[in-house]
């Protein structure tokens, strides 16, 4: 069980509160955001750790740090064949019922590039479209939403706030 960690610069009782409200939904989607060191990723892991518990039959996860999926599009591409990697189809095809769980790691690191940016949307979109079966979606960023908006562009941006929890896990001296 994950227990609040002092060391990380949140407050106690925020760290408490995120730890309440991820194990009340563990198989809601969110978006844990702020400065380096302050356990988002950790946050991500036990959300995950959660979910599958909770649905351990029929429960696909895909899980990479964002630069790993920057990678796995470009070695597609170029026609390599890439193990494990969900395409957005997966989603809308989804046949057998397996509720899909995305979760994506320091998204802000990924590139620049019109072409993963449009690959990002295509999978985003896919996860986030209400006529799919639901499925979970969990990222990480140092972004804050304003500063997501801008890197990612209204049509990503709307996509991930209408299907996101957005959790702001600031410093408590950053945000006095």
């Amino acid at each position: 069980m994950l227990a609040p960690y002092e060391k990380s610069g949140v407050a106690v009782a925020r760290q408490e509160k995120i730890i309440q409200t991820i194990t009340d939904n563990p198989m809601g989607s969110y978006v844990f955001s702020g400065p380096p060191g302050v356990g988002k990723t950790t946050m991500a892991r036990e959300l995950q750790r959660l979910a599958r518990a909770q649905r351990h039959t029929n429960f696909a996860v895909y899980s990479k740090t964002a630069m790993q999926y920057q990678d796995d599009v470009i070695r597609l591409s170029r026609g390599e064949r890439v193990q494990g990697f969900v395409k957005p189809s997966v989603f809308s095809d989804n046949a057998h019922g397996i509720l899909w769980a995305v979760y994506l790691d320091d998204i802000d690191k990924i590139s620049g590039s019109e072409f993963v940016r449009l690959q990002l949307f295509g999978l985003l979109n896919a996860v986030c479209d209400e006529r799919n079966q639901p499925a979970q979606l969990v990222m990480t960023t140092n972004m804050n939403k304003v500063e997501f908006k801008k890197f990612f562009g209204d049509a990503i941006a709307w996509r991930v706030f209408q299907q996101c929890l957005w959790v702001s896990m600031e410093r408590e001296e950053a945000a006095a």
